[in-house]
């Protein structure tokens, strides 16, 4: 006779792996940055729905096995992180609302800059730029509010070339005597698509970001 499978929060216990599901959630919330409002509203609500189930598990297993085994401490993280994925997407929606109306043939660069502390880095001149092969094009700049959000809005024309359909995009973030306090550079953003959001914290190196493809042979 078969036995039952166990579940974790809907998933087979088995097959629950904490850094598959971190990793999912990241990629999930790296796509959805191009997506409107009402998606990331979506996708928040999913992501409350799943918390709850997890804590519900929890509670069922710890009264079970008590507060430190490992099996309800695992699922207390992942409600842990479903909890902050659905934060991270709220927080995304609303930087969405307060972006400029595109126009035909506009794209747009926004973000966050935080500084050592993680704390909002204010008055700061970020700079967006396309790597040429020749001559960097600065497709434009502007200053971080209140709240360190910038947006910088640019043309297409700006970008397109021969050969090049896509920007290759880093930031360059500076103080008010001209002081470089990051730049992604060496760390570029290819294939970006008509919007492309950068969280930065002043003192930590990019984080990876997606890399070029490369032209199938033959």
């Amino acid at each position: 006779m078969k036995t039952k499978q166990k579940s974790v929060g809907g998933m087979p216990a088995d097959q629950v792996d904490p850094q598959q599901l971190q990793e999912a959630a990241a990629g999930m919330l790296s796509r959805a940055v191009g997506a409107g409002a009402p998606a990331l509203k979506t996708f928040a609500d999913l992501q409350q729905r799943r918390a709850t189930r997890l804590k519900q598990s929890a509670k069922t297993l710890k009264s079970r096995l008590g507060a430190d085994h490992p099996a309800v401490k695992e699922i207390e993280a992942l409600e842990k992180s479903a909890s902050g994925m659905k934060a991270r997407l709220e927080a995304q929606a609303a930087r969405i609302k307060r972006l400029p109306l595109l126009r035909s043939h506009e794209w747009v660069v926004f973000g966050t800059v935080l500084d050592q502390q993680a704390k909002p880095a204010a008055g700061l001149t970020v700079r967006v730029f396309d790597r040429d092969r020749k001559y960097d094009d600065l497709l434009g700049e502007t200053e971080t509010d209140a709240d360190g959000q910038f947006a910088v809005v640019y043309h297409e024309r700006d970008f397109m070339e021969v050969g090049e359909n896509l920007a290759e995009l880093y930031v360059m973030v500076s103080d008010s005597s001209g002081k470089t306090l990051y730049s992604s550079r060496d760390n570029l953003r290819y294939e970006s698509g008509r919007s492309e959001y950068f969280a930065i914290r002043l003192g930590e190196k990019p984080a990876a970001t997606r890399k070029k493809r490369t032209a199938p042979k033959g």
